[in-house]
C-alpha cells in the first residue's frame, strides 16, 4: 500500500522588519535559518517542501537556489501568510494533483531549532491520524508545524480576508488532533535581535 503524499509549505516571503535585517539569512550554528528548517523537512515522510518568497528578494532566492526545494515567486507580493499558503496550495495542486486524503503541512520559514527526528515522529503520527488536522503541542501550547488533509485546501480558499487559517478549527466544524511532543522546539519562532541571542545561546554558535 503506498503511503499518502504530504506536502510542506513555507511562507517566507516576510519582511523581517522587528529583526531589522533578513532574519532567514541569519547563521545559527553552522547553517542559516532557512538552510536549518529544510533540513528538518528533509524527512522521507515529506514528498516536497514548497518556499514562497517575494519576487525582489534576491538574497533569499539565490541562497535557496542549490537546495532541494520548490521555490515559488508569485507575480504580487503575498501580503500574509494566509495568502503564501494560497499561492502553494496552486502550485501544488497544478503539478501533483493530490488525491483528498493526501496532506500538507504549514511551518513559518522562522523557526531554525526544529529537528528532523521531531518531524519523522509527527509524519508517523499523521498517518495514523484519523483527524482532517493534526497540531503539536507541547504543555498544552499549540506549535508547528499544522498538518492538513488535501481535502481542506479548497476551505483555505473560503476564507473571508481578515481569517487566518487557524479560523478553521476555531469553529465547531474541525476538531484537530493535538499530537503532544516532548520537545518546546516545536514553539520557538525567531522574530527579534532578543529572540536571535536567545536562541544563539541555546542552540548556536558565534
Amino acid at each position: 500500500m503506498t503511503t499518502p503524499r504530504l506536502f510542506a509549505i513555507v511562507p517566507a516571503a516576510g519582511h523581517s522588519r522587528r529583526m531589522g535585517t533578513h532574519k532567514l539569512l541569519l547563521t545559527l550554528g553552522t547553517e542559516t535559518v532557512i538552510q536549518r528548517l529544510v533540513q528538518a523537512l528533509s524527512s522521507q515522510g515529506i514528498t516536497r517542501t514548497i518556499i514562497v518568497v517575494r519576487r525582489d528578494d534576491e538574497g533569499l532566492n539565490n541562497h535557496l537556489a542549490d537546495l532541494p526545494v520548490d521555490l515559488i515567486q508569485p507575480d504580487t507580493d503575498p501580503p500574509d501568510m494566509k495568502s503564501s499558503v494560497q499561492y502553494a496550495l496552486r502550485w501544488i495542486e497544478e503539478r501533483y494533483q493530490p488525491a483528498d486524503d493526501e496532506g500538507w503541512l504549514l511551518v513559518p520559514a522562522d523557526h531554525p531549532v526544529l529537528e528532523r527526528s521531531v518531524i519523522d515522529e509527527l509524519c508517523l503520527a499523521w498517518q495514523q491520524c484519523p483527524a482532517a488536522v493534526m497540531i503539536p503541542t507541547y504543555q498544552n501550547r499549540k506549535g508547528h508545524p499544522t498538518f492538513f488533509r488535501w481535502s481542506l485546501a479548497r476551505e483555505i480558499f473560503k476564507l473571508p480576508a481578515e481569517q487566518g487559517i487557524n479560523s478553521l478549527w476555531q469553529s465547531q466544524e474541525i476538531q484537530p488532533d493535538l499530537q503532544e511532543c516532548a520537545v518546546p522546539e516545536i514553539l520557538l519562532d525567531l522574530d527579534t535581535p532578543e529572540d536571535f541571542d536567545a536562541l544563539k545561546t541555546k542552540y548556536g554558535t558565534d
